[in-house]
């Protein structure tokens, strides 16, 4: 009994350092936030209130929350719902993955020092993937700040933005360029079916697509 529990500690202490569980916390609070965890009810957003994954965030009308993901921001807008998916740090990545049913948020992805950041942002119709970055995102349009982000539609076409940057998409509909885009920079064509991101921008994106519908 004494050699089975010995080797359960050292299993325990082995795996350990390839997954660590980062925490997300409530930073801010204005107006009617609440927090739904699994398997219970509605119950009001409080600062310094630390969210499990699985748990949903909602802010009603002329109301925001700012969450702390790890070394990263996100600035929950009004009339906004999401899902904390997952906050991990296992096998030298740090990945961060937010369901966006409703709503908009901008975000500030910070990176980490020896890891790789995978952050992903997924609405109804379109996922963004990024790393080291700041943008809006509500599910159907991007509006880059700094940085870069791929977005994603739902037939798995790409397309890159950068700085000062918008894009949009219904979902199978071609990803176009706001009127904020700046042309001589969005040289990333969308590549019919599964196809990538043109050659020359493919190493500007680091973190990985993960699509879920």
């Amino acid at each position: 009994m004494k050699r089975i529990t010995i080797v359960l500690i050292l299993f325990g202490l082995l795996v350990a350092p390839l997954f660590a569980q980062h925490s997300a916390v409530i930073k801010v609070v204005s107006g009617k936030v609440e927090v739904k965890e699994a398997q219970k009810a509605w119950a009001p957003a409080q600062v310094g209130m630390t969210i499990s994954k699985g748990t949903y965030i909602s802010t009603g009308f002329n109301s925001s929350a700012v969450l702390e993901l790890g070394p990263s921001v996100l600035r929950v807008r009004q009339l906004t719902r999401l899902q904390l998916e997952e906050l991990v740090e296992k096998e030298g990545a740090l990945t961060t993955g937010v369901n966006l049913p409703i709503g908009k948020v901008k975000a500030e992805v910070k990176s980490v020092a020896g890891l790789k950041n995978d952050f992903k942002l997924k609405g109804p119709v379109s996922t963004a993937a990024v790393r080291g970055t700041g943008f809006e995102y509500d599910g159907f349009s991007v509006k880059v700040d700094e940085g870069l982000v791929m977005l994603i539609n739902m037939l798995l076409q790409k397309r890159g933005f950068a700085a000062g940057e918008d894009g949009s998409t219904t979902g199978y509909d071609a990803l176009a360029n706001g009127e904020g885009a700046k042309t001589a920079r969005t040289a990333v064509d969308i590549s019919a079916g599964r196809g990538g991101i043109a050659a020359g921008r493919a190493d500007d994106y680091s973190g990985s697509i993960l699509i879920k519908w």
